[in-house]
């Protein structure tokens, strides 16, 4: 039976690139939550017209079905059902490349390194910076969107100096390892299957609501599980995973060792690395869905450093990331 719901995204996407058009569709392609499409038919863009096929690839984000693809698959056109709310961070990972000037209302930063605070030798802090290249397929990142209302990433390669758009999940390790001094492994990893932490020990994942626990929106901390659930994250998200090095694994560790799992901090924030070196914060990792929104409230020095509350020295100082004279 054809879903309709397919269809009329397919036609959204169209739409989203600027082309209406009446045709006739074939499936010519099922991986897991992707499907892709022929479009028969004719087709009208502003003031031309053309009466060639284009192959649409539509990716269900309410499918936890796992899309396998070995061999490239070439489309024209792309249409992700996932709802990206204004100003949400949201961790990506997509598989397939393209410029990040195609994603329209969209920011997208890069993970750069995780280190330790260097004034709290307990706070861990994971750095980004804005990203303008290509997104690059089977990668994790942070992406934010600018539209005021609802967001999709729907987009064609038309007129765009783009041949074709390549899916291949196999390419790329769909992962960053941080390279770091203080014993343990850390590595941001992207997943095109749900996982469920039955064992959630050194994962940190982005909260997308409020926990009665005391976990706020925005949080980024350690995976739990509790007597009717356990952490979970979405395909198509990414989560951070810290690990023992394989030389301590199998070593009794004493109470106060500090090469530990059970020794890693609740929290680690996120912050931007901006033009001018200095850092911002984007919010806090936290444990179920591969979301986040940072709490924009807060203000940091010119250093980075959290202030305890809004400060009224003379300065310049950062809130809801933008740098704030008080004079």
């Amino acid at each position: 039976m054809i879903n309709m719901k397919v269809i009329s995204a397919f036609a959204f996407a169209l739409a989203m690139a600027g082309t209406s058009f009446a045709a006739d569709e074939e499936v010519i392609g099922k991986y897991g939550s992707i499907t892709v499409k022929k479009i028969h038919g004719e087709a009208k863009r502003n003031s031309w017209e053309t009466k060639s096929d284009k192959v649409v690839a539509y990716i269900d984000d309410s499918s936890d079905e796992v899309p396998v693809i070995s061999e490239d698959v070439q489309v024209d056109s792309v249409y992700y059902s996932r709802v990206f709310k204004n100003n949400v961070r949201s961790t990506i990972m997509l598989p397939f490349s393209v410029p990040t000037w195609k994603l329209q209302s969209f920011g997208v930063y890069s993970f750069v390194s995780l280190k330790k605070d260097q004034y709290n030798n307990t706070q861990y802090s994971v750095y980004v910076q804005e990203y303008s290249s290509t997104l690059e397929a089977n990668t994790p990142y942070i992406v934010i969107s600018t539209k005021p209302e609802d967001n999709v990433i729907s987009f064609s390669i038309e007129n765009s100096g783009i041949n074709k758009v390549t899916f291949n999940t196999t390419t790329n390790s769909q992962r960053k390892t941080f390279q770091n001094d203080d014993g343990y492994n850390w590595e941001i990893i992207g997943t095109y299957e749900r996982i469920d932490f039955k064992n959630p020990k050194g994962v940190y994942g982005f909260a997308a609501k409020e926990k009665d626990d005391g976990t706020k929106l925005g949080d980024f901390k350690r995976a739990t599980c509790s007597e009717k659930s356990c952490a979970y994250i979405r395909p198509f998200r990414a989560f951070l995973r810290c690990t023992l090095p394989a030389a301590i694994k199998g070593l009794a560790k004493s109470a106060d060792d500090a090469v530990s799992l059970d020794n890693l901090p609740e929290t680690v924030e996120v912050r931007v690395i901006n033009a001018d070196s200095s850092t911002t914060s984007l919010g806090k990792l936290n444990t179920y869905t591969g979301e986040f929104v940072s709490n924009d409230n807060r203000w940091y020095d010119m250093k980075g450093r959290l202030l305890q509350h809004k400060p009224t020295a003379k300065g310049t100082y950062f809130h809801n990331r933008k740098k704030v004279v008080i004079k």
